[in-house]
């Protein structure tokens, strides 16, 4: 038979700092996902102004960034970016419909973004971690399996 192991006061702290930096990440950016999600916020119009592109080996990404116009003119943001632009999408000068949910500095298109999976996934893992960590530290160690009794 083998002891319990008593678990690691060190590895334990490195843990509980993932977890919380994860949380602290994924928390506050709940509102803002669920809203891009659904495209929940004021409409409006994205004009192209600008294109930023990046190349990486393989691929490139490009984004637009110009100006938000609500429906109703109420809504003026400038140097905004268009969430999911590329290179193709968008000329400069050119309107596309777009979706102000309150994020600072991004818009979205009509049909919501995808952002939250990210999200939900880093709080699944930081809640996830916090569970481990309390079950292995707080909870009292499951004593060792009893062999078999011999058959007589």
């Amino acid at each position: 038979m083998t002891a319990a192991r008593r678990p690691s006061g060190f590895a334990g702290s490195l843990l509980l700092a993932l977890a919380c930096l994860l949380l602290y990440v994924a928390l506050p950016n709940l509102g803002n996902v669920a809203r891009a999600a659904t495209a929940d916020g004021v409409a409006g119009s994205f004009t192209a102004g600008r294109l930023s592109c990046i190349s990486h080996p393989g691929h490139e990404t490009c984004e637009w960034s110009g100006t938000f116009r609500s429906t109703d003119g109420t809504v003026l943001r400038e140097g905004i970016t268009l969430y999911g632009s590329s290179r193709e999408s968008l000329a400069i000068g050119r309107a596309a419909p777009a979706v102000d949910v309150g994020n600072p500095g991004r818009v979205y298109r009509p049909g919501g973004s995808y952002e939250w999976i990210f999200t939900v996934a880093l709080l699944l893992a930081g809640y996830g971690l916090l569970a481990y960590l309390a079950r292995r530290h707080l909870l009292p160690p499951r004593p060792p399996a009893r062999a078999a009794l011999p058959a007589t």
